[in-house]
């Protein structure tokens, strides 16, 4: 499976959706912080990013499962982060 390349803060936007109270998910994950993905090296499933030091209490079993999840469709891409800065301030000017 390819990987999607996103910026810190389009991963985190995506986690944070995942994460979203509906009817069929946990009520009370809208107090959960969700945090900006950290860079790492490459490991060997091919991951170059997490999160840790959820806030919130009593889901962090839970949110760790959709970050793993995540960390499998998203690859953390600098290219990405530049791409959407530049975006933002073309749309700003």
């Amino acid at each position: 499976m390819s990987k999607k390349f996103l910026s810190r803060e389009q991963i985190r936007q995506q986690v944070q959706q995942r994460l979203q109270p509906s009817p069929t998910r946990l009520t009370g994950m809208a107090e959960v912080a969700i945090p900006m993905p950290k860079p790492h090296s490459l490991d060997v499933h091919a991951r170059n990013w997490d999160m840790e030091e959820f806030g919130g209490t009593g889901y962090g079993g839970y949110v760790r499962k959709v970050v793993d999840e995540a960390r499998k469709e998203f690859f953390l891409s600098d290219a990405a982060e530049r791409d959407e800065i530049l975006g933002d301030s073309l749309a700003h000017s």
